[in-house]
């Protein structure tokens, strides 16, 4: 079993309404239009309002630092009026995930617990 299809399972057994995207190249396309990149990842010195954590521990210990991140920046409150989230991840997964708000803190804990690389 490939890890694509791991975390496709995964993503199954948490909600039948989060939607797998296959075919995300227009994702993909408007992220990078939207941002600098250095390589791979966001250049997020050149972004307005950033605001960055740097994650200590372990994947378990991470989620609870990255929800008091997002409670404390107001983050919660862009998640919650977002019609929908898209996942991507850097390169571990060749699809996206099409997230609801009410279903973001339980994918984001799986995502930190089970896919490696970057997350956006």
């Amino acid at each position: 079993m490939t890890l694509d299809d791991e975390i496709k399972e995964k993503i199954l057994q948490l909600s039948d309404s989060l939607l797998i995207i296959d075919s995300w190249s227009f994702i993909a396309d408007e992220l990078s239009d939207s941002f600098e990149w250095i390589g791979s990842k966001i250049n997020w010195s050149k972004t307005s309002k950033h605001e960055s954590l740097n994650l200590k521990g372990n994947y378990f210990d991470w989620i609870d630092q990255i929800n008091n991140f997002i409670h404390a920046n107001n983050i919660d409150s862009e998640i919650l009026h977002s019609d929908n989230i898209y996942y991507i991840n850097d390169s571990s997964l060749d699809f996206s995930v099409s997230i609801k708000p009410k279903q973001f803190y339980q994918f984001l804990k799986m995502a930190i617990n089970n896919i490696p690389q970057h997350h956006y």
